[in-house]
């Protein structure tokens, strides 16, 4: 769904969205003041479905990275739209044409990783990001940086929060229904096998 469409569906979950056929215009009573509330409220909604239930994963290579030396370690700058690392993945070492997930890297804050320098080899970094957000006035067809399903829910959030002080039992109703709609987004939950990199030099461990 893009934006457009987003919009137009929680409209017309409040029946603001036509009346006898024809759409509301926006110089009609508070239609206005909904349309200029819309692009921040499916922001909120964004930021919160990918930073909890259904987050983005990223992939990037370490040497695109800012990179200075911190005595014996690289020191490099995660990029701004850095959330967290990726559990059980973290980072990945290209050894020999193999992948291995390596344990011997060190978070400093939240903005740089740390990396030992004897350390040979390519890294990429598996990171959760945070989402691309829509500007004041979005185009219609711009889509929100999440998965389709997130959208319809998406929706219902917008919805709820415009008749939060109109009508309560709309707006939880609404809002119910969001959360709802959020609460089977969960993740799959899988087990992952692979080899890791000790930090006294032994590959090829099983996790």
């Amino acid at each position: 769904m893009n934006y457009g469409q987003i919009r137009d569906l929680a409209l017309k979950l409040l029946d603001q969205y036509s009346m006898a056929g024809n759409r509301i215009p926006e110089n009609y009573n508070n239609q206005s003041d909904y349309l200029k509330r819309i692009p921040d409220l499916i922001n909120d909604a964004v930021m919160e479905i990918t930073t909890t239930n259904r987050k983005l994963p990223e992939l990037l290579n370490l040497s695109e990275l800012p990179c200075e030396e911190v005595g014996d370690q690289l020191r490099y700058e995660l990029p701004e739209n850095y959330f967290q690392l990726k559990s059980g993945g973290t980072v990945l070492k290209t050894t020999g044409g193999k992948w291995l997930h390596t344990n011997v890297v060190t978070m400093q804050g939240r903005a740089y990783i740390l990396i030992p320098k004897g350390e040979a080899g390519e890294h990429t970094v598996e990171y959760f990001r945070y989402p691309r957000l829509l500007g004041v006035k979005p185009e219609d067809r711009e889509v929100p940086d999440c998965d389709l399903d997130a959208h319809f829910a998406i929706a219902y959030y917008v919805a709820a929060q415009l008749a939060l002080h109109d009508d309560p039992y709309v707006y939880a109703a609404l809002y119910n229904k969001y959360e709802d709609k959020l609460s089977k987004m969960q993740p799959n939950v899988r087990a992952e096998a692979g080899t890791v990199e000790d930090r006294y030099g032994f590959y090829g461990v099983s996790e």
